[in-house]
């Protein structure tokens, strides 16, 4: 191998260990927030909620299912925003020819979504933190 071929050989390995870095995570710190949602003591079968950052920052998002949520949320002040959906009993849309949809509704009041006021503090220090929304319609 020539001292040409050589150089380039090591510079090529140079650049890919430098690529690769040390193995760490990329991206900022989250911690791993994870509950339940309920509405009246039910709990909300099917909805989303999000964990937006007071600062403008990034804001998370999961699915609701069967009442329970699990969220990679980043560290810091949240508002916190919970969409329900639910099936109106006997009312359909077609969205393609032919083809029935049952229509849904969000049935999750205004004051926890669109006016919420709703907040959650984020830690740092943790990897995982459990956080249960009890909503009550009334009051």
């Amino acid at each position: 191998m020539s001292h040409f071929q050589s150089l380039l050989l090591f510079a090529v390995c140079t650049v890919a260990v430098a690529l690769t870095g040390c193995g760490g995570d990329s991206g900022p710190k989250t911690v791993d927030v994870t509950g339940t949602v309920s509405l009246d003591g039910t709990p909300v079968d099917e909805g989303q909620i999000y964990f937006r950052a007071d600062d403008g920052s990034a804001t998370c998002s999961a699915p609701i299912r069967e009442g329970k949520y699990d969220c990679k949320v980043t560290p810091g002040a949240k508002t916190i925003e919970i969409i329900g959906y639910r099936i109106v009993p006997g009312k359909f849309e077609e969205v393609n020819p032919g083809e029935k949809t049952p229509v849904k509704e969000m049935f999750i009041p205004k004051k926890f979504n669109s006016k919420t006021t709703l907040t959650l503090s984020v830690s740092e220090d943790k990897d995982k933190m459990e956080e249960n929304f009890t909503l009550e319609s009334k009051g």
